[in-house]
């Protein structure tokens, strides 16, 4: 999933917690639930992993990167919410799972190995059970979501 939908889904998370600390739990939790959608990333990370197409998925993380902080600083110029610290603690918990991934894809920490498992068991869960779709479609499908819930912030 795009980290601009799961900042977005974080974002609307905090805005209906209770506080900082559910805001944060939830969206953690919810990055997993978000990542069984299909992406259509499945062989650009296979690809990646084998050393091929790097650039490109290094080129897409980047244009994720960069989208989703223009969509964080739209939240917070928006300030459609009463608590700042939920939503700022949602959308960092909705962020949390990639940014680990991308520390163990660097670093290979034992410590985050595990959870590397546990991040691509969600991640492939459909795909692993049926098949990807092909990387447009995930992007189509990542926009719709993306843009209906932005109506929800």
């Amino acid at each position: 999933m795009f980290l601009a939908t799961h900042a977005t889904f974080g974002a609307i998370i905090g805005r209906a917690a209770p506080d900082p600390v559910s805001a944060f739990f939830l969206a953690f939790f919810s990055h997993f639930l978000l990542d069984i959608i299909p992406h259509g990333d499945a062989d650009l990370y296979k690809d990646y992993k084998r050393g091929n197409k790097v650039k490109l998925a290094l080129s897409y993380t980047m244009i994720d990167a960069i989208v989703t902080a223009y969509v964080v600083v739209a939240i917070a110029q928006a300030r459609l919410f009463d608590s700042g610290l939920n939503v700022a603690a949602g959308i960092v918990g909705g962020l949390l799972p990639d940014l680990l991934v991308g520390v163990y894809e660097i670093t290979k920490t034992q410590w985050l190995k595990k959870f590397h498992e546990i991040h691509f068991f969600f991640h492939n869960m459909f795909v692993n059970r049926y098949r990807d779709v092909s990387f447009m479609t995930g992007v189509a499908y990542q926009l719709i979501v993306l843009l209906i819930l932005q109506k929800r912030i």
